[in-house]
């Protein structure tokens, strides 16, 4: 008789228990991988998030806006399913470093998510600048290899577009927001102050691409 796979909360906290907390590495053995569409990415994110915790509105919020930019652009739905996923590092089960790029990647592996899925969660939104602030720049690039192609940057605009309960917003506007939960001095606030310029060159250059009519 076929069996489920567990929950992503039965099966993170039954790892750790074994392994402890900061090793992951690899699918876990014995298990189903968990499906990754966008489909299955929204169901990982109820069973990982409170339902009116403003993490899961943000990551809805974003991953909505994924399926239009990809829509627009002709992209794959790994665009989407990664924007869905973007922050499950911020989920309990998910917590390790305290950076929610590299918890949520290391998460996904430990799921069963290909590389592919797992590099774009790990690098969104100029990941690198507060993983050295954290020393962790090394062990961030070590073992998920920044992606190349377009997806990680429509991922990143998708991200500063929305606000952190899901709506659209101007990057301006996301800037501010952050800015008025990350108290000055704050790491998260040191690390945004020096990737703005960088973000906002990419969320220019994302809007001219849709502004394009599309080929006929």
């Amino acid at each position: 008789m076929q069996t489920s796979a567990p929950s992503p909360t039965t099966a993170l906290t039954a790892r750790r228990a074994v392994h402890g907390p900061a090793i992951y590495g690899e699918p876990m053995h014995g298990t189903t991988p968990w499906k990754l569409d966008p489909a299955g990415a929204q169901a990982l994110l109820t069973e990982l998030f409170e339902p009116d915790a403003d993490r899961l509105a943000h990551s809805i919020g974003v991953g909505r806006r994924a399926e239009h930019v990809a829509r627009a652009l002709g992209r794959p739905e790994l665009l989407v399913s990664a924007a869905y996923l973007h922050d499950i590092g911020y989920a309990a089960a998910a917590r390790d470093t305290g950076l929610h790029q590299l918890d949520g990647a290391r998460c996904l592996r430990a799921l069963g998510a290909p590389a592919a899925l797992t590099g774009l969660v790990a690098h969104h939104t100029a990941a690198t600048v507060e993983a050295a602030e954290r020393g962790l720049d090394t062990i961030l690039r070590r073992e998920f290899p920044e992606p190349s192609g377009d997806l990680l940057d429509l991922l990143t605009y998708c991200d500063m577009t929305t606000s952190a309960r899901g709506e659209v917003v101007t990057v301006d506007e996301r800037f501010d927001h952050i800015y008025d939960r990350y108290p000055p001095g704050h790491l998260v606030s040191r690390s945004m102050q020096r990737v703005e310029p960088g973000l906002r060159r990419i969320v220019s250059a994302v809007e001219r691409r849709l502004e394009r009519p599309p080929l006929r």
